[in-house]
């Protein structure tokens, strides 16, 4: 099996922004392929569904639903049925902080969000006149306006919305720290500390705002990268385990089978010939 390939925004487009429309008939390749993205992907889904597994997890988009991808999830189209609608794909850097950390809140919740009629047809306006414009000028500000109108969609529906604005903050520091120290770092302490925060305050934020323990959090992630390699690295399991920072191998193999129900083993060869 190769590396897991991953798909750039320059693959699309040289200006940072890519429409797709799905039209009735549509059909997915014969083996569709895995992969990750380095840019945003919104979809807007009109009539009939589509069935995404992202990052082990099976996502249903229908008629009169948004969603939402973020760079780095892995995934694959993996059913297609009638579908109608629009994706955008666009660079995180043209979308602002405010719109990243409201869609970053979004990720939490794994899940699509039906629309009125309404927004539904504000957005099937705006689609076609970015689809005639792309390559100008304009491209950018209607992909902004575009994506404007979904994180407003999302906000409306976000489930943070109304906590404490400083543990929400907190919890969005606490989750980049973790995705860029949890091969070298596993410890709560380590996270609290560079939050300025006590471990058992950082405890209580995240019981509040996601409703799970720091440590349990960590645990999903680092379950998430070994699963993630597991499936799609072609390196030996333990090389895989020394590369996610763990010098013992029987504790990696251990955490794994205690965490998902089977061994990493029993896990690969459901993705590896």
């Amino acid at each position: 099996m190769k590396n897991l390939p991953t798909h750039k925004i320059t693959d699309h487009s040289l200006d940072g922004i890519s429409v797709r429309e799905f039209v009735q008939g549509l059909k997915l390749p014969d083996e569709p392929l895995l992969h990750r993205d380095d840019y945003f992907a919104f979809g807007l889904l009109t009539h009939g569904e589509l069935i995404i597994n992202v990052d082990f997890t099976e996502r249903v988009l229908r008629g009169g639903q948004v969603g939402c991808m973020l760079p780095g999830q892995v995934h694959q189209y993996a059913r297609i049925s009638g579908a109608e609608g629009w994706l955008l794909f666009i660079d995180g850097t043209l979308l602002g902080d405010e719109n990243l950390r409201v869609l970053r809140r979004f990720a939490f919740s794994n899940r699509t969000i039906s629309i009125s009629d309404e927004k539904s047809g504000e957005l099937c306006t705006l689609f076609p006149m970015l689809q005639r414009r792309l390559g100008s000028n304009a491209a950018k500000d209607f992909a902004r306006v575009i994506v404007d109108v979904f994180v407003e969609i999302i906000a409306q529906n976000d489930t943070m919305a109304n906590l404490n604005p400083h543990k929400r903050e907190v919890l969005m520091k606490f989750t980049e720290l973790v995705d860029n120290h949890i091969t070298t770092n596993r410890q709560p302490s380590f996270y609290a500390e560079r939050l300025n925060i006590t471990t058992g305050y950082l405890n209580e934020i995240l019981t509040a705002t996601i409703g799970c323990s720091t440590s349990y959090y960590i645990q999903q992630q680092i379950v998430l990268r070994m699963k993630r390699e597991l499936a799609y690295s072609t390196q030996g399991i333990q090389e895989i385990a020394f590369g996610l920072g763990f010098d013992d191998y029987t504790y990696f193999s251990r955490l794994f089978t205690k965490t998902t129900g089977v061994s990493p083993t029993t896990f690969r060869r459901n993705y590896h010939d």
